[in-house]
């Protein structure tokens, strides 16, 4: 018995030491975590160039067989691990704690035309956790928590691997497993305590569009503190469509760094100057070869481009054109001739959505198409002209108008229209033709008022210096108000009519204003706080700016030009924000805008201060959009005031939810207010839920008297 006794003493004493061991190691780990954590903060990056090389390939490991009912095989030849996507880039990247990142990217190559990701220059990649969080923006707009944040207890538990000489790996695992962190294992240096490597995994219902997993792998020169290397490995499906991808991005030849060369302007984050080299660069400066795939997808097109160019009297006609294929080709997508050398186009506009059915015109159609020509350096010129033709009213409409963009790294671009054709009463838009035409015909609704427009105008607008545009224009044109020409319907509701062609009276049909000729002069100043941009071959390709954008717009009506009888001055100021990141909360969006008639002698209609209202079941999801306000009855020729704003949580709650969590459903919280001096305030809160480009939101809108109206929403934007 007292062997048993003993033995049991024994067990009982070498667990409590065990257990008091793991409780020194989980203590000592916790310790040697926070003291990296110092060791990264408190080292300040200095300023560095370095050389890049970029990679990024897209592989489509597995295909349906069919979708929305049609095999998938009869419209594209894809196998199943094609390679779809490949880009390579060299770059030259330029840091200084002053101006940030800077890259001159100095040859691309590139194979496929089904663009992955758009990790397209290095510095997308750099991606640093010593940041309480981190984004990965071509992937989503979502905030992660890194392991190495000042709060990262809350969120993770760390564990002592084991120790290499000097490395120790330290394994990462978060406490709640839907939680915006990663998964995975740090290695550090001892004696240093700087990290030499990660490698993490966000896995899972993370809230990533179309990610099902994402593992990041970077590993860094202790002497700068500086990757030397990073990699992004994601997984994915859509509509069955899976899919694997890489971006991979390497960086040698570190040198020390104090300002960023002068041909970088001061908000320009990337210049691709690309074009202007040969892809032999490539040569012998890829910091991973090309796997077999890889080269024979290159050769396969490099010979296509070889016979093109090789064929004699090859001339820049549409006579020599070829034709872009689509799923349903011009019934209901844009079909496109292109010609040999890509320099001219004309894009066939699709025939289904032209048709159209309203109470003024009855059914019609309102066609077109576009011809292109584009010239060097990234300039273009394009003509676009339509016919429209009513059935009820027997009138035929047709106009042309003309873009030539002249001046891209200045967005420098120049038009002109002229034509008849019909407007809506809203300029701002109230619905479409095909949800108005659907109304009309189900519903016995005419939301959409219309009147009649014979006009020539022109505009011209450049940027002045960085960060501020400005453009400028005038209109002249005749304007008739029109009356309901029919009032048939598929559903004949009882005791339901169509309302009369005037929104100010619609019980009976009358004009809402006399026919009439305007000439006005109308001018913009716009002022973007903080506006990065990249520019590709001379052309500038603005990136979401990180301060409040300004808006200036006057317009004057002038008489007796042209017997022109508007007679106003009108004024409007409107600061906006979009997407203003608030980490782990998602982001938020503003506009706060008002305006004034000034010696308003004579304003017509058209001519008033609208808003984009909604009367309809599908709304428009932009950000002065109103979910219940009426299209024309709250429209002013006198002075408004109005506010908009929507924060997007993006999973935040959703992701708590185990029904919800893998629809990767995005919260919406927003409202609105209104105010002009005859219907005074009028405002509106709404809640929501988005995935990818489908909306559904709730909204309640209010009066001075009280609660006005509520009912669903929905939006989708393709």
């Amino acid at each position: 018995m007292k062997s048993v006794y003993c033995l049991c003493f024994l067990f009982l004493c070498t667990l409590q030491l065990y257990s008091a061991d793991l409780g020194d190691s989980s203590k000592w780990i916790d310790n040697f975590i926070k003291e990296t954590i110092n060791v990264q903060k408190n080292h300040q990056k200095t300023g560095f160039q370095t050389t890049a090389y970029l990679k990024n390939t897209l592989i489509l490991d597995q295909n349906p067989h069919t979708l929305l009912g049609k095999k998938v095989a009869k419209y594209v030849r894809w196998q199943d691990k094609q390679l779809i996507w490949l880009y390579e880039s060299l770059s030259d990247l330029y840091y200084t704690p002053e101006s940030g990142y800077k890259e001159l990217i100095r040859a691309t190559k590139s194979f496929g035309k089904y663009p992955s990701w758009e990790f397209k220059s290095a510095e997308q990649l750099q991606v640093d956790f010593t940041q309480n969080e981190v984004k990965f923006e071509a992937l989503s707009d979502k905030s992660f928590v890194s392991p190495l944040a000042r709060n990262n207890f809350h969120y993770y538990t760390f564990s002592h691997v084991k120790t290499v000489g000097n490395l120790v790996y330290v394994g990462v695992k978060a406490k709640r497993k839907h939680n915006p962190t990663f998964e995975g294992e740090l290695l550090i240096d001892q004696k240093t305590r700087k990290v030499v490597s990660l490698n993490l995994v966000a896995a899972g219902a993370k809230g990533i569009n179309f990610i099902d997993s994402l593992r990041i792998i970077q590993k860094f020169d202790l002497n700068r503190n500086c990757p030397i290397s990073t990699k992004f490995i994601y997984h994915g499906d859509v509509l069955n469509f899976t899919f694997s991808g890489t971006s991979e991005a390497y960086f040698n030849n570190y040198k020390s760094l104090i300002n960023p060369p002068d041909f970088f302007e001061k908000k320009e984050i990337v210049k691709d100057d690309s074009s202007g080299y040969h892809q032999e660069l490539f040569k012998g400066n890829r910091a991973v070869p090309l796997t077999l795939q890889q080269r024979l997808s290159y050769e396969y097109q490099d010979d296509k481009d070889l016979e093109r160019y090789n064929k004699e009297n090859i001339i820049d006609s549409l006579d020599r054109a070829k034709k872009k294929k689509s799923l349903f080709p011009l019934l209901f997508s844009d079909l496109i001739w292109k010609s040999e050398n890509s320099k001219r186009a004309v894009i066939f506009q699709p025939i289904a959505p032209a048709f159209f059915f309203n109470t003024v015109e009855g059914l019609g159609i309102n066609y077109g198409l576009t011809y292109f020509k584009y010239t060097n350096k990234g300039k273009y010129w394009s003509v676009t002209p339509k016919v429209r033709y009513g059935i009820s009213n027997k009138e035929l409409n047709s106009d042309v108008s003309l873009s030539w963009l002249y001046q891209p790294e200045k967005r420098g671009i120049f038009n002109f229209s002229a034509g008849s054709t019909y407007r809506d009463l809203n300029p701002n838009g109230s619905l479409s033709s095909l949800q108005n035409t659907i109304n009309t015909i189900f519903f016995q609704q005419n939301f959409l008022k219309l009147y009649r427009k014979e006009y020539v105008s022109m505009g011209l607008g450049r940027e002045i210096r960085n960060s501020l545009y400005f453009s400028f224009g005038f209109e002249f044109s005749r304007n008739f108000s029109v009356e309901n020409m029919t009032d048939y319907t598929f559903n004949d509701i009882k005791n339901k009519n169509f309302t009369s062609n005037n929104p100010l009276n619609p019980i009976f049909q009358s004009k809402l204003f006399p026919d009439h000729n305007a000439f006005f002069l109308n001018a913009s100043l716009i002022y973007t706080v903080n506006q990065p941009f990249i520019k590709q071959d001379g052309e500038k390709i603005y990136k979401l700016p990180k301060g409040p954008r300004f808006i200036l717009n006057f317009r004057k009506g002038i008489p007796q030009v042209f017997k022109s009888e508007s007679d106003y001055n009108f004024v409007d100021l409107e600061m906006q924000h979009e997407k203003l990141d608030m980490g782990l909360w998602g982001y938020g969006s503003y506009s706060i805008s008002g305006g004034k008639f000034f010696n308003a002698q004579k304003v017509y209609y058209p001519e008033w201060k609208h808003f984009i209202g909604n009367s309809s079941l599908v709304f428009n999801s932009g950000l002065k959009s109103f979910h219940l306000l009426d299209f024309y009855t709250f429209s002013t020729n006198e002075y408004f005031a109005e506010a908009h704003f929507e924060h997007n949580f993006n999973t935040l709650f959703s992701n708590k939810i185990p029904l919800l969590r893998a629809l990767k459903l995005q919260e919406l919280l927003g409202g609105a207010y209104l105010y002009q001096p005859v219907k005074e305030s009028y405002y509106e809160i709404y809640v929501g839920l988005r995935r990818l480009m489908f909306r559904a939101d709730y909204a309640l809108s209010f009066d001075k008297s009280g609660k006005l109206n509520q009912g669903f929403k929905i939006s989708y934007n393709f």
